[in-house]
C-alpha cells in the first residue's frame, strides 16, 4: 500500500466511509448553540413584532371603516361627526386596540347622496402593549376608509 492510499484505505473500513474525529472539533456544537439561540430568540421576537403592528394597522382599517359607515348613515355633519366619534372609541375597545392617543378626521363633503365620506384614524400605539414584552417606545399606525353615502336617501 502506498503513502497516496493509505488514509483512503482507513477510511474505507470504516462504518460509512467517515474521517476519525479531529480533538479539536469537541464541543464546537454547545459553542455554536450557545451564540445562535439568542440570535434566533431575537428574530423570533422580531417577527412576533412584525405580526402584532400589521394585525393592529389592519384593526386600524376596519375602526375607520366602522366610523366611516356610520358617519355615512347620519343626515347631518355634526351628527356624522358625533356617530363616527362613538362608534370609533366603540370599536377601539371592541378590537383590544390600546392607543395612548388618537386622532379620527372625517372629510364627509355635505353628506350628499352618491357622495363619499373618507375616515382616517391615527392611533399611537405602545410597541409594549403590541407584543406583550417590555419594548419601550411607541408606533403611529395609521387606518383610513372611505364609504359612499347612499344615493336613495332624501337630501339632509
Amino acid at each position: 500500500m502506498t503513502p497516496a492510499t493509505a488514509p483512503a484505505a482507513r477510511r474505507a473500513g470504516r462504518a460509512g466511509g467517515r474521517a476519525p474525529r479531529r480533538p479539536a472539533d469537541r464541543g464546537s456544537m454547545a459553542t455554536e448553540l450557545t451564540v445562535l439561540t439568542p440570535m434566533f430568540l431575537l428574530f423570533a421576537m422580531l417577527m412576533l413584532l412584525a405580526g402584532r403592528v400589521t394585525g393592529a394597522e389592519a384593526t386600524a382599517d376596519e375602526v375607520a371603516h366602522a366610523a366611516a359607515r356610520a358617519a355615512a348613515l347620519e343626515r347631518t355633519p355634526a351628527q356624522a361627526d358625533a356617530a363616527a366619534a362613538a362608534t370609533a372609541e366603540a370599536s377601539l375597545s371592541t378590537h383590544g386596540l390600546v392607543c395612548a392617543d388618537y386622532t379620527l378626521s372625517l372629510d364627509h363633503g355635505g353628506l350628499l347622496p352618491g357622495g363619499a365620506v373618507h375616515a382616517v384614524l391615527e392611533c399611537h400605539v405602545g410597541l409594549g402593549d403590541l407584543v406583550g414584552l417590555a419594548v419601550p417606545g411607541t408606533h403611529t399606525i395609521q387606518g383610513e376608509s372611505t364609504v359612499v353615502v347612499d344615493t336613495f336617501r332624501g337630501r339632509p
